[in-house]
C-alpha cells in the first residue's frame, strides 16, 4: 500500500525541505506566469516577430497552457502543504483531481519533448519523408493528439479502472497506486512504464544521439568545403569566336572570369548551408537540453515507483520523505520547462 502520513510524521528537518520546495515551488509559478502574460501579449500585438518560430509556437502554447493548469490546480494546495508541513491531499476527491491533473501535464510534457525530438530527426535525416511532411503541416494537430493522448492514460484512474490515485509518500501529494496486487492494476501500471517512460526514453536519445552525429559530419564537411572554396583563385581565360550574322571576329581573346565568378557563387551556397547547419545544432542543443533536464528530474521519481511496484518499500518507509520530496521536484519542472523552451529558442533566433 502506499504510505501516506500526517503531520506528526514530518521532523522538523523534512520540514525544513518542505518550505524550501515551496518556495521554489511559489517563485517558479510567478515566473511562469509572467512569461507567459508576457508570451501571449507579444504574439497579439507583434505577430510579424513569431513568423520564424512558428514551427515551435504549438509546443510553447502547449507546454504554457499545461504549466498554467497546474499552476492554479494542483500547486497551490502542494505549496500550502509544504509551507504548513500538514497533509491536506487526504480527501478522496482533492486526492484524485491533483493526480489526475500532475499525470496529465507530466505526460503531456514527456509527449512535447519526444515532439521536439521527432520533428528534429526528420527534419535533418528524413527531410522528404512522408512524416516529416505530416509533422511540419500539422503542428497544432500534433500538440492536440499529445493532450489527447495523455489524457486517455490519465482518465481510466480518475474512474477507478486499471488503478486508481491515492496519496503517496509523506501524503502531499496524490499519484498512482504503483503497488496494488490486482491484475488490472499491473498491466495497467506496467504499461505506463514501458509506453510513457521506457520506450520514450530510448528513443529521445537515439532520435537526438542521430542527430548529433549527423550534424557533426555535416558541419565538418561544410567546414572543409568552405575553407577550400575560400583560397584564392586564377582567373580562367576563355577564348572564344563570337559569330555575327553579318560577319566574324577572328582572333579576338575574351578574358571572362568565370571561374572565379563560379567560386564565389559556389561559396556564398556553402557561407548559407553552413549558417543553416549551425541553426539546426542550436535547435539540436535545445531540444538536448530539454531532454536532459525532464530525465534527470523525472528518473529519480520513476525509480522510486518502481521499487513500489515491485514491492520493495522497505526503503521507502524508512524514508517516506523521498518520494514526496521527488515528486515535488518534477511539478517544479513542469512550470520550468516552457521558460526554457522560450529563452533557448529566443537563443537560437540570436
Amino acid at each position: 500500500m502506499n504510505i501516506s502520513s500526517n503531520a506528526g510524521r514530518v521532523t522538523n528537518i523534512e520540514c525544513i525541505f518542505y518550505r524550501g520546495i515551496g518556495f521554489a515551488l511559489l517563485i517558479a509559478s510567478l515566473i511562469n506566469l509572467y512569461v507567459t502574460f508576457r508570451y501571449f501579449i507579444k504574439r497579439y500585438y507583434h505577430r510579424e516577430h513569431h513568423v520564424v518560430s512558428n514551427r515551435l509556437s504549438p509546443i510553447m502554447i502547449g507546454m504554457l497552457i499545461s504549466s498554467v493548469v497546474i499552476i492554479f490546480f494542483a500547486i497551490p494546495v502542494a505549496i500550502i502543504q509544504c509551507f504548513t508541513c500538514r497533509d491536506y491531499s487526504s480527501h478522496q476527491i482533492l486526492c484524485k483531481l491533483h493526480g489526475f491533473i500532475c499525470f496529465t501535464t507530466g505526460l503531456f510534457n514527456m509527449y512535447m519533448i519526444a515532439l521536439l525530438s521527432f520533428l528534429r530527426y526528420f527534419s535533418i535525416l528524413h527531410k522528404s519523408n512522408w512524416f516529416n511532411r505530416f509533422l511540419e503541416n500539422h503542428r497544432n494537430l500534433n500538440t492536440l493528439l499529445c493532450a489527447l493522448l495523455s489524457i486517455c492514460w490519465s482518465l481510466p484512474p480518475l474512474l477507478d479502472i486499471g488503478s486508481r490515485y491515492v496519496p503517496e509518500g509523506t501524503g502531499f501529494y496524490c499519484s498512482l497506486e504503483w503497488n496494488d496486487p490486482s491484475i488490472q492494476s499491473r498491466i495497467y501500471v506496467l504499461s505506463v512504464i514501458f509506453f510513457n517512460y521506457i520506450i520514450p526514453f530510448f528513443l529521445i536519445i537515439f532520435t537526438n544521439l542521430r542527430v548529433w552525429y549527423t550534424l557533426r559530419c555535416l558541419l565538418k564537411s561544410c567546414y572543409n568545403s568552405y575553407n577550400y572554396r575560400s583560397l584564392p583563385v586564377n582567373s580562367c581565360i576563355i577564348k572564344a569566336n563570337i559569330i555575327s550574322s553579318s560577319y566574324i571576329i577572328d582572333n579576338k581573346i575574351l578574358n571572362i572570369e568565370l571561374g572565379k565568378a563560379l567560386i564565389d557563387a559556389q561559396l556564398k551556397e556553402t557561407t548559407n548551408r553552413l549558417q543553416r547547419l549551425q541553426i539546426d545544432r542550436r535547435y539540436a542543443y535545445m531540444t538536448v537540453m530539454m531532454a536532459a533536464q525532464y530525465f534527470l528530474v523525472w528518473t529519480p521519481y520513476a525509480c522510486v515507483s518502481a521499487l513500489e511496484l515491485i514491492g520493495q518499500t522497505t526503503f521507502i518507509r524508512q524514508y517516506p520523505f523521498l518520494p514526496t520530496f521527488f515528486a515535488l521536484f518534477a511539478k517544479l519542472s513542469i512550470i520550468l520547462n516552457p521558460i526554457i523552451l522560450i529563452y533557448t529558442s529566443k537563443m537560437v533566433h540570436s
